[in-house]
């Protein structure tokens, strides 16, 4: 009797144990087979990924071509970044040491900053490489040509001096207000938020006349592109955000007022409300609306602004339908002015020494008369 009960134990012992493997193994496998499929999910091409990463220079090239960060090649200042002339075409933008040595985690380049590639755009100035070494890390962008001048400056809205800054028609404002439009809306296309989309790093473009005065040209860029996260040390940067900024800069085109910590959005958005979107226009730089039909184009303009600024979150228009309004005022303004002055019929002559870089109020004072060519790393 004795050895049935203990028979009986052994074999329900040995079928707990056979179950419990069984069990192990079961569970085993669907981890392993859900892993596998999530590695075949992220293995298919997307829009977002369909671009190679950004390319390491090595840090040794870019102190030769910028003659070891030498203080004659500076040629713009900003509050994380000072700019150097590199490369022709190329500026490199080095993070002022003392952020980057004050960082306890050494402040290396998240992999969201290292996707930053992507197909070009004539409204994007490209980020075309990354370099990193001891207490350095530096941005490789597109220069900016002769001219160009952030829309802050622009508009006055930023606390320099617009008195030598020829002021902006309406209608270089609608051209303007789209080509960042549709800047912007190529990155999102491409999975990647601004993060910082503001006058500041929006750059117009002035030539001069053969009169000793200035003209603007259509040659819009956005720049400082996805660094929101790895500056402000917010990782969460949304679409959705980037259309409430969009909305911020429209009002500050369409009012020539700084945003003012959102002041501007409690004077202007009940006035375009109530269908006085004229009330709040820039009268005094800009001038009245030629006509009634330049006075629906602006208003039409202020009911984008509102959209974006006015609705919460997802409720919001995506930059794709923002953009095709605003190119739709664009081409609105060149029917009704009999003139197809755009990007690509307006050529810079000086070829690519004239490409655009994030971050350049004006042109290169380098008194270097060649740069040395960064090549990437074989």
């Amino acid at each position: 009797m004795h050895d049935a009960v203990l028979a009986a134990l052994h074999h329900a012992v040995v079928a707990g144990a056979a179950a419990a493997l069984l069990a192990l193994a079961i569970a085993l496998f669907l981890l392993w087979r859900k892993r596998r499929l999530a590695e075949r999910g992220a293995a298919a091409p997307s829009p977002a990924s369909a671009t190679a990463a950004l390319p390491f220079i090595p840090l040794a090239d870019v102190e030769r071509a910028t003659d070891g960060f030498h203080p004659s090649r500076v040629i713009g200042q900003g509050r994380h970044f000072a700019v150097y002339a590199a490369a022709p075409g190329i500026a490199a933008k080095r993070m002022h040491p003392h952020l980057v040595l004050g960082d306890p985690g050494g402040r290396r380049f998240p992999a969201a900053l290292r996707s930053l590639a992507m197909p070009p755009h004539p409204n994007l100035a490209a980020v075309v490489g990354l370099s990193e070494g001891p207490g350095e890390r530096v941005i490789l962008v597109e220069r900016a040509p002769a001219g160009s001048v952030s829309l802050d400056r622009v508009l006055g809205v930023g606390g320099g001096d617009a008195r030598h800054v020829p002021p902006l028609s309406w209608r270089q404002r609608g051209a303007v207000a789209a080509a960042a439009a549709r800047g912007l809306a190529h990155l999102h296309a491409h999975g990647v938020a601004h993060g910082r989309v503001r006058p500041c790093n929006v750059l117009v473009n002035a030539s001069s006349s053969g009169g000793g005065g200035a003209r603007w040209r259509n040659a819009t860029r956005l720049t400082d592109y996805g660094l929101a996260g790895f500056l402000d040390r917010h990782d969460d940067a949304r679409v959705e955000d980037d259309v409430y900024a969009f909305g911020a800069l429209l009002l500050e085109l369409l009012t020539g007022r700084r945003w003012d910590g959102g002041r501007l959005a409690d004077w202007a958005l009940p006035h375009i409300r109530a269908g006085g979107s004229m009330e709040v226009l820039d009268v005094v730089r800009a001038g009245a609306p030629a006509d009634k039909a330049e006075a629906r184009l602006l208003e039409r303009t202020a009911r984008v602004a509102l959209a974006c600024v006015g609705n919460e979150g997802r409720s919001r228009p995506g930059m794709s339908e923002v953009s095709a309004i605003l190119s739709d005022v664009e081409a609105a303004y060149r029917r009704r002015d009999g003139a197809l002055v755009s990007e690509e019929d307006d050529h810079d002559d000086d070829g690519d020494q004239n490409r655009l870089s994030g971050c350049l109020l004006g042109p290169s004072r380098s008194i270097h008369k060649a740069d040395m060519l960064l090549r990437p790393p074989v």
